[in-house]
C-alpha cells in the first residue's frame, strides 16, 4: 500500500483495518509506515500502536480510534502496580464505551459502530498488548514507557517540590500528586493524591487503589519521616515545608524511586550544580553635571544568586 491518505474503517462484521480513501488527509509518510505495519498485523495491534503516538497531530478518524485505545492503556496503567492484576483484561467502562459509540467521526463503516464492536475491540486490544508484553519480557512499567514515555506516568504517584520564596519560614511547597490519564495533547493529567481516595472509592476500584498507593508503602518503609506522614494523612494535603524537611525528600529520592514514586523539582535542581551568581552593571545612573571624571565613574553594580540581590556581607561570604 503505497497512498499516504490513509484511514481506519469498520468492516460490516466489526473488524477494524485501515485502508486507503480519497477523502482521507494525507499523513505524514512515517507515521503511515508505522500504522500500516501495525493493522496488517490486526485490530488490536493497529490500537496499541495508535496509542503510542500521544504526542502526534492525527486526523479525526485516528483521533478517535487512539482515544479508545488510551482508555485501555489508561486501565492498565492504573493496575500495573497491583499485585492483584493477573494481567488479565482490565474492565472497560460501559459508560465510556457507549458515549464513544455515538460520537464517532467520519470514516468508512461508522454504521457498523457499537459499544457491543468496542468490547469485542478491547479484547482484541488486550491480546495485542499482552503478546508484545510477553515478548518484549513481561515487565509491564518497561513496555508502557517502550510505548511511549509518557504511558510510564500514568497511573503513578508524583511527590512534587517547589519554592515558595516569599515564606521565609517554610520556603518549600510539597504537594502529592497522581496522573489519572493524559490529556488530549498527550500531557499527564496531574490530580492532588487526596482526590483518589474519591475517585477510586468502593470495592470495584480497590485493585486500581492498591496500585497506585502501594509504591508509596514501599517507599514508606525505607524512609521513616515518610512513614510518619502516611500515618499522620499529611500526604494527602498540600504542606509547607522548611529547609530541613525538603532535604529529607531531596536526600532520599533514590529510595524513593527505587520504589516507584516519581519525584518532581524545578530543572534548575537536576544539573546537580550549584547555582552560580549573577553580575549586572549600571553606568550613567544619575545625570551627569558635565563631561567628567564624576561621570565617567558613575557606575552601579550588584550580584544576585537566583534572582535574590546579595548584600555586601554576604557577597564577602561567598
Amino acid at each position: 500500500m503505497d497512498e499516504l491518505r490513509l484511514t481506519p474503517c469498520l468492516t460490516p462484521k466489526g473488524n477494524l483495518r485501515l485502508i486507503s480513501w480519497d477523502e482521507a488527509p494525507e499523513l505524514a509518510q512515517p507515521l503511515a509506515r508505522r500504522l500500516e505495519e501495525a493493522f496488517a498485523r490486526g485490530g488490536g495491534y493497529g490500537l496499541l500502536s495508535l496509542g503510542a503516538e500521544v504526542s502526534n497531530s492525527l486526523p479525526p478518524a485516528f483521533s478517535y480510534w487512539r482515544e479508545f485505545a488510551g482508555l485501555f492503556l489508561t486501565e492498565v496503567c492504573t493496575r500495573a502496580g497491583s499485585e492483584m492484576w493477573d494481567r488479565g483484561i482490565p474492565p472497560a467502562d460501559q459508560g465510556k464505551l457507549e458515549s464513544l459509540a455515538a460520537s464517532a467521526p467520519l470514516m468508512p463503516g461508522a454504521e457498523y459502530l457499537t459499544a457491543q464492536v468496542l468490547e469485542r475491540l478491547w479484547v482484541e486490544l488486550h491480546w495485542a498488548f499482552k503478546t508484545e508484553l510477553d515478548q518484549a519480557g513481561g515487565n509491564v512499567q518497561e513496555f508502557l514507557r517502550s510505548l511511549n514515555p509518557v504511558w510510564n506516568l500514568v497511573g503513578r504517584v508524583h511527590f512534587n517540590l517547589a519554592e515558595n520564596r516569599k515564606d521565609q519560614e517554610a520556603p518549600f511547597a510539597f504537594l502529592a500528586t497522581y496522573t489519572g490519564g493524559l490529556s488530549e495533547r498527550g500531557k499527564e493529567q496531574h490530580l492532588p493524591l487526596g482526590q483518589a481516595l474519591r475517585d477510586y472509592a468502593g470495592e470495584a476500584n480497590k485493585e486500581r487503589l492498591l496500585s497506585l498507593l502501594l509504591p508509596v508503602q514501599r517507599a514508606a518503609e525505607r524512609c521513616a519521616w515518610l512513614r510518619g506522614m502516611v500515618e499522620r494523612g499529611e500526604l494527602f494535603h498540600p504542606l509547607r515545608w522548611s529547609p530541613q524537611e525538603a532535604y529529607r525528600l531531596l536526600k532520599d529520592v533514590p529510595e524513593l524511586e527505587k520504589a516507584g514514586v516519581v519525584v518532581r523539582m524545578p530543572a534548575a535542581w537536576l544539573g546537580g550544580r550549584p547555582p552560580r551568581p549573577q553580575v549586572q552593571a549600571q553606568v550613567g545612573t544619575r545625570p551627569p553635571a558635565g563631561i567628567g571624571t564624576e561621570a565617567l565613574l558613575d557606575f552601579q553594580m550588584e550580584v544576585s544568586l537566583q534572582g535574590q540581590t546579595l548584600s555586601p556581607e554576604e557577597l564577602q561570604a561567598l
